[in-house]
């Protein structure tokens, strides 16, 4: 968790989460923020971040990630990466503010509206 409030996930290979997978992730990024609701941003800009069916639905459905996230962002590697995973929220509609970005600088901006 950084300074600015915002607790950051990097992925460090290519890989395809599940659901198990993102509730460990949602467990660690818990813990950086000693509990309180936090601002996530996921780092999958330099190797594909690949979701399963029921990892795509769980933000939506899993308590926990209603509970404690404010919003998320998502720094992707292109363009059509990001339109892609903005028109999935629109399928896959999140419980809190989501949103796509391919600058980090973007993104932060964006997540500290909801500080």
């Amino acid at each position: 968790m950084s300074e600015d409030g915002i607790v950051r996930f990097r992925s460090e290979a290519d890989d395809v989460y599940t659901d198990q997978d993102l509730i460990a992730i949602l467990n660690l990024a818990e813990q950086a923020a000693d509990g309180k609701p936090l601002l996530l941003l996921m780092l999958v800009n330099e190797y594909d971040f690949l979701m399963t069916k029921e990892a795509r639905n769980l933000f939506s459905s899993y308590e926990k990630a209603v509970k404690f996230i404010k919003a998320e962002a998502v720094i992707v590697k292109s363009t059509p990466s990001k339109i892609l995973y903005n028109l999935l929220t629109k399928v896959y509609p999140p419980k809190f503010p989501f949103k796509a970005f391919t600058e980090e600088n973007d993104a932060e901006e964006w997540l500290l509206k909801y500080k």
